[in-house]
């Protein structure tokens, strides 16, 4: 990665003045506060180059400009990836998600793979698409993992509970939600969704947040068929199709 080598360089240069002024061992400190503070300048300064650029995507993808959104993103990669560290794997992330969206859960799941780590969004899909795969406790894995570093993020319990309650896991969907309530004791979701729960009663994912259909994206294709069909497709969307499609082959865009 350029940013490292540009900032072990600088402190190697200092080192070597110092040495001859000062001494190798009174050399050293210099070197690292040098080396340091290049690191920290770079990488600033590619994180806002980066910022900036990813701040173009989202118009591309609220008007459903996908393959010009993921050329954007590759180009991205191209050019800032060599420079900073983990910055590949980040925007392979992203890339993956807009698969994930798109319901095209095999060419995501590498992709997540890639920028996964102390992602809690990536570590949840990759956790939701081995559950789709029938590899539960690996799933269960992967958002166990993502919950350790989703910090006050409750949806993610939201998703662990529910997929542990639909397969029959009450108990350990209470756990789950106990753990959650320890980090989010005021979060009125976890609290709702444990009552359900332990009531043995039906879950309802329309009640959660809107992050839900961030995991669940099938879901949201087939409330808008339905809506489509009653009302008319809402404002800024478009027609929804008039022939019965289940919601893993419905149009990708």
């Amino acid at each position: 990665m350029y940013n490292i080598a540009i900032s072990t360089v600088a402190g190697l240069a200092v080192f070597a003045l110092a040495s001859v002024w000062l001494g190798p061992i009174a050399g050293i400190i210099p070197a690292l506060i040098v080396m340091i503070g290049v690191m920290y300048g770079l990488s600033r300064r590619t994180a806002a180059q980066v910022e900036a650029e990813m701040q173009r995507i989202v118009p591309l993808l609220q008007n459903r400009q996908i393959p010009e959104a993921l050329a954007l993103l590759d180009d991205v990669k191209g050019r800032y990836g060599p420079w900073q560290l983990l910055l590949e794997g980040q925007i392979d992330s992203q890339i993956g998600m807009i698969d994930y969206l798109q319901l095209k859960f095999d060419d995501a799941l590498p992709k997540l793979e890639k920028g996964k780590w102390r992602n809690w969004s990536a570590l949840t899909c990759i956790g939701c698409i081995h559950w789709r795969k029938g590899a539960k406790e690996a799933a269960y894995k992967e958002l166990s993992d993502a919950a350790s570093v989703a910090g006050k993020e409750s949806i993610v319990y939201l998703v662990w509970a529910t997929l542990l309650t639909r397969d029959g896991e009450r108990q350990r969907a209470l756990e789950v939600l106990d753990q959650g309530l320890k980090e989010m004791p005021d979060s009125e979701h976890l609290k709702n969704l444990h009552k359900v729960v332990a009531n043995k009663k039906k879950i309802n994912t329309k009640v959660f947040p809107q992050t839900w259909y961030q995991f669940f994206p099938e879901e949201m294709a087939q409330q808008m068929m339905m809506r489509g069909r009653r009302d008319g497709p809402p404002p800024g969307m478009p027609e929804a199709p008039n022939q019965r499609i289940s919601a893993r082959r419905a149009p990708r865009r």
